[in-house]
């Protein structure tokens, strides 16, 4: 279930009318409705458990979305933790921005001020993922996170009408396997104590 901001911004309790770009704590259906019209994911549901905008000239043009830890073992593979629920750690979830604002430095900057931001209500950690059939995460390599790596390598099967199974039974079902399409692994630690003990690798580099 999507949740709302549930927190105030130490900074200020309101929206600064004299700055020309800043980032603030917006409502999950702000972010919703952001991501919807520039996403490539459209209007995909999701889980906003922190939501932050971009504005411009007041105007709200970006935002990021964290949630928990989409997969339960990331705790485990990436920091070595038995199995269960760590809310000090986030998963980045949604990174959009307006359209016209692509190409710019304006994700990386909205990503910086957003992890400010969670720093201060101790979060620990934020994992990302960048599908490796679209891009190779580059606003993630300027907004500072660590790579590494990819994900394994995971199947789907797909019906013979195209439907995709992630999991359940397929026995008796009319179609095939398919690989899966892996995500370069990113990490950025807010609290440097932490230990991550996935190998950190170079930056992918974008194919010519």
């Amino acid at each position: 279930m999507a949740t709302q901001m549930a927190f105030q911004l130490s900074d200020s309790g309101s929206i600064p009318t004299s700055s020309l770009q800043y980032v603030a704590g917006i409502k999950y259906q702000e972010a919703y409705d952001l991501v919807k019209s520039f996403h490539y994911l459209g209007s995909k549901r999701f889980i906003g458990q922190y939501c932050f905008g971009l504005y411009i000239k007041n105007e709200l043009q970006g935002a990021v979305v964290y949630s928990p830890l989409s997969v339960p073992e990331s705790a485990t593979s990436a920091f070595g933790l038995p199995r269960g629920s760590y809310p000090e750690f986030l998963e980045m979830s949604r990174l959009v921005l307006s359209s016209h604002l692509n190409g710019a430095n304006y994700g990386s900057y909205l990503i910086a001020r957003s992890l400010r931001e969670l720093k201060k209500l101790n979060i620990k950690a934020v994992i990302s993922y960048a599908d490796s059939s679209r891009h190779i995460g580059a606003v993630y390599q300027a907004a500072n996170f660590t790579y590494h790596g990819l994900s394994p390598q995971k199947n789907d099967f797909i019906l013979s009408n195209g439907t995709k199974l992630s999991r359940g039974k397929v026995k008796g079902l009319e179609g095939q396997w398919m690989p899966r399409s892996r995500k370069h692994r990113y990490l950025y630690l807010l609290d440097k104590k932490i230990v991550c003990i996935w190998q950190q690798e170079a930056y992918p580099k974008e194919s010519k």
